[in-house]
């Protein structure tokens, strides 16, 4: 069990690596100067290796969650129309080049969240076991 969690903590901590990456080389720098204290504890927070903890992860989600609201609302949709029928069609989503940029690491904070979550599941869960095998 031990080497599971060791296993999930190891691919967080990648998946932590490659979103740090994208905050420093990219993100921080297309946010708002007063918007970039939240990216840039994160990132400090990734170097430092502080992040399978419960707090951080709340970070990360709130992050998200923040991120995604302004890919939003940098996001126009344009009606696409059927080529016989102008009535019928759909709408697509036309991101500017910072909600694009906002949405490819969304998708790395995603995936780094479900990685820290899997790691503390696993830990807890192997506590739980102990517990249960103590008394």
């Amino acid at each position: 069990m031990m080497d599971t969690i060791a296993e999930l903590v190891a691919e967080a901590l990648g998946q932590a690596r490659l979103v740090r990456k994208c905050l420093d080389e990219k993100i921080i720098a297309l946010l708002d100067p007063s918007q970039r204290s939240f990216a840039i504890e994160i990132s400090k927070c990734i170097a430092a290796g502080t992040i399978i903890s419960e707090a951080f992860l709340r970070d990360l989600e709130s992050f998200t969650v923040f991120l995604d609201r302004l890919a939003r609302d940098e996001t126009t949709y344009e009606w696409c129309g059927h080529e016989h029928d102008p009535d019928c069609g759909y709408r697509l989503p036309v991101p500017s080049q910072r909600a694009d940029a906002f949405y490819v690491v969304l998708h790395e904070l995603v995936d780094l969240a479900s990685g820290i979550g899997g790691a503390l599941d696993a830990a807890r869960a192997y506590a739980i076991t102990n517990e249960l095998f103590d008394t």
